[in-house]
Parts: C-alpha cells; sequence; structure tokens
C-alpha cells in the first residue's frame, strides 16, 4: 500500500474558505478496518488532527476540529500500514472514492472540487511544455546552426518559452490556493516564471519572489516549508552580493510575516539553519524583528533562543584565549599538562580557527579545503588552529591523515567544552579568522569563504 501515495499536486481538491468547517467524506471499502492520521501542516510540523478507524463498510468522515477551523492548506491522510493522500483544506467539504485495492489517480474520484481540474489540467499543460523543451533543446544541440531543422527548432522554441510563460502569467493572476501551492511546488523543482539564459537570472527570480512575493500563511501550511526556506537562505549565503543585501532581503521578508505564529515558525527554521552555517551576523535582524514580537518570540524553542542571542562574539572583538583541559591529544601524541593558546600572541599575521568533529562530513570538506591551500596559506604567514568537538579518540584520530598542519587539540569534552562554549559554537564546522592582534574578522562554515579574505 505504500506505492499508492500521491505528490499532492495531483490528487488535491481546493475549494473557497468557509469560516465554518466542513466535512471531507471518504469511501475506500478495500481498506475497511484499517487505522488512519489526518494530519495537517504548520511550518516544519505536522500536526495529527483526527485519528481512527475506517468502519466496516470502507467509509471515513474527516472534520477539521473547531481550533483549525480556518486552516487552508495541505492535509495529509495517511493509513498506519501505509500508504494515503495528501488533499488541500480550504473549508469546504467534498468525497474521495475509490473502489480499487490498489489505487492511483485514474481510480479515485473526486466530488465537490472543482479547483482540483484547475491544479492537474495546469500541471499537465506545464509539464507537457517542459518536455516538448526538452526535446527541441536536444535537436538545437545535434543539428548544426546552418540546417533547415536546427532554425525550425529555433522558432519552436520561442514560441514554447512564450507559451510557458503565459501559462505560468496565467496562474499568478489566480486568486486559488491551488494557484499559491503550484508556485510553492515550482520553488522546490527549480522552475522559474520563464526560462531563464542566464543561471544568475534564475536564481535571482527566485531569490526576489521568495524576499517580495511569497505569501508565508501559504508556505507555512503548504508541507514544504524548510525546504523552500532552506533553498532561500542558502541562495544568500552564496550570493556575492554579500551579507549587507542578505540582511536586507531578511528584513523585508520578515516584514511581510504578519502573523507571530508564521514569523516564530520562520525563526525556529532559519535561526539554527544559519548558525550551522556560520551566519550569525544576519541574527541580529531576526532578533530585531521577534523582539518586537514577544509572541513569536515564545514559539522558539530554549535551544532556538540561545542561538539567537548566541552573537554575542562578532567581528571586531578579541577572541577568548583557547583552552585544553590535560590530558590533550593532538597532531603528534598526547600531552599531559592543560594547552593554552593565548590568541592575542599568536605569531600569525592571520589565524584560522577550525571547530570540527571527526564524525561531521561538512567538516570533512572544510578539513580538505585546507588541506589543499596549506603550503600556500603557510607561505602568507596562515595559522591553522583545528579545535576538535570529537568526546572518543577513534573519531579524533579518523581525520588526522587530513591535518598539514601541528595545531589540532582534542581534549575529549566533546562540544560542551570550553572552547566551543566561549566561541558561541552551535554548528559545525565553524570557522574564525583572526588578524595578527587576535581580534576577530569573521565567522563561517566555509572554509572557502574565510581563505578569501585573506591578502
Amino acid at each position: 500500500m505504500k506505492k499508492w501515495i500521491f505528490v499532492c499536486c495531483l490528487i488535491c481538491l481546493f475549494t473557497p474558505f468557509r469560516a465554518q468547517a466542513q466535512k471531507i467524506i471518504l469511501h475506500f471499502p478495500h481498506f475497511a478496518g484499517h487505522q488512519y492520521d489526518w494530519k495537517i501542516f504548520q511550518g516544519e510540523k505536522e500536526v495529527s488532527v483526527q485519528s481512527g478507524k475506517i468502519s466496516k463498510d470502507g467509509a471515513v468522515t474527516c472534520t477539521m476540529p473547531d481550533l483549525y477551523r480556518d486552516y487552508r492548506g495541505m492535509t495529509r491522510w495517511l493509513l498506519k500500514s501505509g500508504g494515503g493522500l495528501d488533499m488541500i483544506y480550504t473549508g469546504r467539504g467534498f468525497s474521495v472514492e475509490c473502489l480499487s485495492d490498489k489505487p492511483g489517480p485514474e481510480n479515485i474520484i473526486y466530488t465537490g472540487n472543482p479547483e482540483n481540474d484547475f491544479l492537474t489540467g495546469r500541471h499537465r499543460r506545464q509539464q507537457t511544455i517542459l518536455d516538448k523543451l526538452g526535446a527541441v533543446n536536444h535537436l538545437l544541440q545535434v543539428y548544426p546552426a546552418k540546417e533547415a531543422l536546427h532554425q525550425t527548432a529555433l522558432k519552436e522554441q520561442e514560441s514554447l518559452r512564450l507559451q510557458f510563460e503565459q501559462t505560468q502569467a496565467d496562474r499568478s493572476k489566480s486568486p486559488l490556493y491551488a494557484a499559491r501551492f503550484a508556485e510553492i511546488v515550482d520553488l522546490t523543482r527549480g522552475i522559474a516564471d520563464k526560462v531563464y539564459e542566464n543561471r544568475s537570472d534564475h536564481i535571482r527570480y527566485f531569490n526576489d519572489y521568495v524576499t517580495q512575493t511569497l505569501n508565508f500563511d501559504d508556505l507555512y501550511t503548504s508541507g514544504h516549508w524548510a525546504q523552500v526556506l532552506h533553498n532561500w537562505l542558502m541562495m544568500n549565503i552564496r550570493s556575492q552580493d554579500g551579507d549587507t543585501a542578505f540582511q536586507k532581503r531578511l528584513d523585508s521578508a520578515l516584514a511581510r510575516m504578519t502573523q507571530d505564529k508564521i514569523l516564530g515558525a520562520f525563526g525556529q527554521t532559519a535561526i539554527p539553519f544559519l548558525v550551522q552555517k556560520g551566519k550569525d551576523e544576519v541574527l541580529p535582524v531576526i532578533a530585531e524583528h521577534m523582539n518586537l514580537r514577544p509572541d513569536s518570540m515564545a514559539a522558539l524553542s530554549n535551544t532556538t533562543r540561545q542561538m539567537l542571542s548566541s552573537f554575542k562574539i562578532l567581528a571586531g572583538k578579541k577572541a577568548p584565549d583557547l583552552i585544553f583541559k590535560a590530558p590533550v591529544s593532538t597532531q603528534t601524541g598526547k600531552k599531559s599538562a592543560d594547552v593554552i593558546i593565548e590568541t592575542d600572541n599568536l605569531g600569525a599575521d592571520y589565524t584560522i580557527l577550525l571547530f570540527y568533529k571527526g564524525s561531521c562530513h561538512l567538516c570533512e570538506d572544510s578539513l580538505i579545503t585546507l588541506a589543499n591551500r596549506y603550503k600556500s596559506l603557510a607561505r602568507q604567514h596562515v595559522r591553522v588552529i583545528a579545535v576538535s568537538g570529537d568526546d572518543n579518540p577513534q573519531a579524533f584520530e579518523k581525520k588526522l591523515k587530513y591535518h598539514q598542519w601541528p595545531d589540532n587539540f582534542c581534549d575529549f569534552t566533546g562540544m560542551d567544552g570550553v572552547n566551543f562554549n566561549n566561541y558561541a559554537v552551535m554548528g559545525i564546522p565553524t570557522l574564525y579568522l583572526l588578524d595578527k592582534k587576535g581580534i576577530i574578522l569573521k565567522k563561517s562554515a566555509m572554509a572557502d569563504e574565510i581563505i578569501e579574505l585573506i591578502h
């Protein structure tokens, strides 16, 4: 039965909103007696709003509880034995029937769902155009420009691009939740409003759409909350526009989150992600909005709230001294005495501090990058100090082969150790760049970003 869980854009119902919750009648006679859960989406959370057993005649009545009667978005009806349906609820009742023991889009019948035709029909048109574009692009690669077929394909390509652009534009005018959900799904699939020749223009469209247009209330109930936000945050982390532009985009997006629960859910998703990526410098923008809305701050977990207040170590401050309690494992062996490294006496023009763990795959990328660049860094009088968050010798020794530098320390206190706490490291890898006086110049999760700052 697990095979009959369907993609929501093929099976959803969309209807005009009503204040009073209505019933959804499902009839699946071949699954009589099976236990089920009916869930809604709130940010990253799935909330169960009804559970029960399918009756002997295969009937189920789902009624939205009063607490969620204003809900507008995706719901998920799941059999505990496997299988289920994703359906959009907008406050009006409808029915779903399947008389087959092998449910599929061709044998699931909806009644009272006029907007389902909009979603499935539009998806079919869009995919047909994209498939044809793929075939035409292949022809353009195969046939030389001087051949007639190449010229014919060029004309067809232009026609298909115009058709695609018109299809996307028509959708944007629709007031239906189906249209908003389809736009969100396109974000997850990398499909823009038109076909862009330049990849940077393609990315800029998505960045602008989330920053200026996306309805975060609709995203909150879509089931795609974390994926869309993580993609958007990474666009800005990797952008060449820098942190100032990122902060402006964050400010614009946050200003459009009018509900406290939406702002709180954004903080719960974005803050740990940004900390993990070493982007603490943009956290004050989030804190500024959330401090003005206490109810949104209350939605954060204790750990996330702690992260939000952890940007006390910022550029321009002296880095705390590094303290390793004996016994300390190093690149060459164990030391029986405590090791203290004073950051105002590092003896280098620049120092890169790397906080990592042996079991961390992303940390391995940073280790490899530093190892490949270390000879060049050393010639520029750059010191590299690696601080391990491992709590057992095996994990620490696993990554020793990458270290081309002598300063590699582990006192097996894990990520709760004094250095991780003093440097407010809550995600790994975390890298700091210090100047010759031990002043912090930059914090990042990417070794390349740190290295690029060294002149």
